[in-house]
């Protein structure tokens, strides 16, 4: 097992925008990075013998490391990307990384996969976070998963047992604690040349309408309802797209127009933040603070590491 100690959560921050402020940082004793099952295992119930303090983490394509985040251990599961085909099953150490795993399924003909090729993370993150693209989800590919939990015990659990919510689980909420070391997905084998022409039709509508993985998290809001406010802001938009264009140019022309134009370099739609310098992050409480005041539901699909 690979460990240094007294680093900054930079060397596994997906983010990098903020380099400058989170390397001096040295906010994090002990980095891990297991290089099979049995040794994160047996590190994290050694961590809960000892009531120490950790965080298992894979790519972290859905965290957000603040300066003041510090943790006597980190441990990364990057390395555990070993996975195999069975006759029933395809089986996933924690860290396989979905994208990588999708396009190679999507050549074998397998069904479920075709809108996964570009959805960044693991795959024990994407269960952890019920998280899903193109009209795939992650977990409706799930059969079943092993969960170490924080009694020692190595259980069986299916999706459900997480009690999902869009974007969220059990595990996601705080509401219960283990960490996911293999996933077991379905095999449902389909048209093989369809589901590539899915798949890059998936990929090429990414690109269009999407930006890149560099310096995003993703989708950083779950919106619910609008207010009086927001349905102001939703017609103006479409009024304002009938000449700008598309979404991206439409919102960046309406934060200008309502005096908050500082926000404009950083929002790829309302519901996607981008963090492309140090100023982006200065200003990210107070773009959240300016959704909820037009979507008061607004909840945070990304997750935020103080």
């Amino acid at each position: 097992m690979k460990h240094y100690d007294n680093v900054s959560v930079q060397d596994i921050s997906w983010v990098k925008s903020n380099r400058r402020i989170l390397e001096p940082v040295k906010g994090v004793k002990n980095l891990y990075f297991p290089e099979n099952l049995p040794e994160l295992e047996n590190l994290v119930r050694e961590l809960e013998s000892a009531q120490s303090q950790y965080l298992v983490i894979g790519q972290s394509s859905n965290t957000l490391f603040l300066p003041t985040f510090k943790i006597d251990n980190l441990i990364c599961t990057l390395h555990l990307k070993h996975w195999e085909e069975t006759e029933s099953h395809i089986v996933c150490d924690c860290g396989v990384s979905v994208s990588l795993l999708s396009k190679r399924m999507v050549k074998k003909g397998y069904v479920g996969f075709e809108g996964l090729t570009d959805l960044p993370g693991t795959i024990a993150s994407a269960v952890y976070g019920n998280c899903g693209c193109r009209g795939c989800s992650v977990n409706s590919l799930v059969d079943y998963f092993t969960i170490l939990l924080p009694s020692g015990e190595i259980r069986r659990m299916s999706p459900s047992d997480l009690h999902p919510t869009y974007r969220s689980t059990a595990l996601k909420r705080g509401d219960m604690r283990g960490v996911i070391l293999q996933v077991f997905l379905k095999i449902k084998r389909g048209d093989k040349a369809e589901l590539e022409q899915t798949a890059e039709e998936h990929h090429r509508i990414r690109l269009r309408e999407q930006p890149s993985a560099a310096n995003n998290l993703g989708t950083t809001f779950v919106l619910g309802n609008p207010n009086l406010c927001g349905r102001f802001c939703n017609f103006a938009m479409r009024m304002i797209r009938r000449w700008a264009g598309n979404d991206v140019a439409s919102y960046a022309c309406l934060l200008k127009l309502i005096g908050k134009r500082h926000f404009a370099p950083y929002t790829w739609r309302v519901d996607r933040y981008m963090f492309y310098d140090e100023e982006a992050h200065l200003l990210f409480d107070r773009y959240v603070e300016f959704v909820r005041s037009m979507y008061p539901e607004a909840q945070l699909e990304i997750e935020i590491r103080k």
